[in-house]
């Protein structure tokens, strides 16, 4: 049986899965996925592919059965691709981290962290202090959080914010019951009527049809013109002009933006997220999609994956399965 490791993040977490894979198991590893067009045997004898994307224009692999993502999303693999009967499972072990991220970027934006330890740093100031009476700022005890999608990370992001005194809502494109510390779970259609009482709306959506372009043009208008927008879902679940408007225009308070429109390639490995420049606006944090990219995600994401191989060899029930192709 052969695992086929393929892209530079797959390659990178397979030394630390080696030790726990089958000895049934020979992994094939690609860094590159250009290499395939090379050795295209690679992918037509895999049973297994490790990795967080797969394209058409990639050489065929009839026999794959399992389609292990090194990640949570599945968005960048072309399903239609893949052979009929493959199981596609995805892997988690991310929801602190990411949950951590929110709550920090939250105190960050409140507090006026970067901008008032900036000043002190480079020009001394001390106008935001009240040594000089100077303005005060926020913190986020007694504001509001609406968390969208409230899924694995929703859930941590609503446990981590509760003991700093914040009220929560959320909003899910299924039903589900709200756990202690979150006031009310309003239904996706009703998202309307969240947005206007939060101070803080954290998207930790999926993306799919229903939620590409969720945060437009029309929402952002709804939400409070003191109110942060934090993603650590999916780029394209906020509408990219629209958000830039609002922010560069003071019609939003500020925002914290981990995740993008555009990623790097071989043409541009230093691209910027956006077609806008948010890195120049004074109200946002932005970050290079690592909210989730801590050691002890690496650790618990690898026993995951560890477990799901190990399970498909023995023919035993997968975890985490998101479709069946």
């Amino acid at each position: 049986m052969k695992a086929l490791f393929l892209g530079n993040v797959a390659a990178a977490v397979y030394p630390g899965l080696a030790p726990a894979l089958p000895a049934a198991l020979e992994p094939i590893v690609l860094a590159d996925p250009q290499e395939l067009q090379q050795r295209p045997q690679a992918a037509a004898e895999a049973d297994i592919l490790v990795s967080n994307h797969w394209h058409a224009e990639y050489p065929p692999a009839p026999n794959l059965r399992l389609v292990q993502s090194v990640a949570t999303g599945i968005d960048l693999f072309d399903l239609a691709a893949l052979p009929k009967g493959a199981a596609v499972c995805n892997a988690f072990g991310h929801e602190t981290a990411i949950a951590e991220y929110v709550v920090m970027t939250m105190l960050a934006l409140y507090h006026q962290l970067f901008a008032i330890a900036g000043a002190f740093r480079e020009r001394g100031s001390w106008r935001s202090s009240w040594v000089e009476s100077g303005p005060l700022h926020g913190e986020i005890r007694d504001t509001t959080l609406g968390i969208v999608g409230y899924g694995r990370v929703g859930r941590e992001v609503a446990r981590r914010a509760a003991p700093f005194g914040v009220r929560i809502l959320a909003a899910n494109r299924t039903p589900r019951e709200a756990d202690p510390g979150v006031e009310r779970v309003y239904p996706l259609a009703e998202l309307d009527a969240m947005l206007p009482q939060c101070d803080t709306v954290a998207l930790c959506t999926a993306l799919g049809p229903e939620t590409t372009g969720l945060i437009d043009a029309r929402r952002l208008a709804l939400m409070k013109p003191t109110a942060f927008l934090i993603n650590i879902a999916r780029g394209p679940v906020v509408d990219e002009d629209a958000l830039y408007a609002a922010l560069r225009g003071s019609r939003l308070g500020g925002a914290a933006i981990d995740v993008w429109w555009r990623y790097p390639s071989a043409e541009e490995p230093n691209c910027r997220g956006s077609r806008h420049p948010f890195h120049e606006l004074s109200n946002v944090i932005v970050t290079p999609h690592n909210s989730g990219w801590t050691e002890g995600t690496g650790r618990r994401r690898l026993a995951e994956i560890a477990d799901n191989l190990n399970r498909f060899v023995r023919g035993e029930a997968l975890r985490n399965l998101v479709t069946t192709i």
